[in-house]
């Protein structure tokens, strides 16, 4: 079973399979106010908790509004962490993509031993021009990033709220993950909601689910836990319908990548499945 890079952020693990795929990029979108940055430096504090190290690059943020947004969270260990260089923040000035290639990845890769948490806040700086042609940098600084470590980058929503302008489709698609934040404003209990659009090569649960903010945990995702209980012994479903060794290799997959649906989800898609075979 490939092993996964816990975020840190509460419930967020259990609707992307457990967490994100090592060696990937996995960009975060969503509007200011939202919660990026507290999303990325949550991840990399998950990092230094395990004995990682982490590299954070800002483009409006330097070490000391770093350490004055981890005091409001009660996150002691980042700033013990950024005093003993465990994590490494540094401001960048770079006006566009062509200029960050070769200093920022010289440095990432002078800073990590090749499993380093890194995060980039905020990536939409970089993609000065609307013009397409810039898809063959981003791509090759997302491949110096994959070799580098786990990386969480930053993506400002539009003011039209349409994600398919290119300073943020070009990130979205060339991601290996990609999530949403929104402030939807319809009282404490939905005014924030994260939706995962796509996690490459990995299950993740469908839908939007609402997060909160809290001082000393940073943000929770308040996913069904209920549903996320995991598959149990379906051997004793499988006795129950005349299967071909096709579907049943099939349900057997699914349970050996225990991803959390539940027994009766499956029993549900069986007898579905013996009505069309009939």
């Amino acid at each position: 079973m490939i092993m996964r890079i816990k975020t840190g952020i509460i419930g967020f693990d259990t609707i992307i399979g457990g967490g994100y795929r090592p060696n990937t990029v996995n960009v975060v979108v969503g509007a200011s106010g939202t919660g990026k940055t507290i999303f990325s430096l949550q991840f990399l504090l998950k990092g230094i908790e395990n004995g990682e190290r982490g590299i954070y690059i800002s483009f409006d943020m330097d070490t000391k509004a770093v350490m004055i947004l981890a005091e409001s969270l009660g996150w002691d260990r980042l700033i013990t962490a950024m005093e003993n260089a465990e994590l490494m923040v540094t401001r960048s000035y770079a006006e566009s993509i062509s200029y960050l290639n070769e200093d920022i990845i010289n440095y990432i890769e002078k800073s990590t031993d090749g499993n380093t948490r890194i995060v980039i806040d905020s990536f939409t700086p970089l993609i000065s021009s609307p013009d397409f042609g810039v898809r063959r940098d981003i791509n090759w600084f997302f491949d110096q990033l994959r070799a580098n470590g786990t990386c969480v980058i930053t993506v400002e929503e539009p003011f039209s709220e349409s994600l398919a302008k290119p300073d943020t489709v070009l990130p979205v698609f060339l991601s290996d993950s990609a999530v949403y934040m929104k402030n939807i404003g319809y009282g404490e209990a939905f005014s924030r909601t994260i939706q995962v659009i796509k996690h490459r090569a990995s299950w993740h649960m469908e839908g939007v689910f609402p997060y909160r903010i809290l001082p000393g945990l940073g943000i929770v995702v308040e996913s069904d836990l209920e549903y996320a209980k995991g598959v149990e012994d379906i051997s004793p479903i499988l006795t129950k319908f005349k299967l071909d060794k096709g579907i049943e290799s099939k349900l057997r997959f699914l349970a050996k990548k225990e991803i959390p649906v539940s027994r009766a989800l499956i029993e549900r898609v069986l007898k579905i499945y013996e009505s069309e075979n009939k």
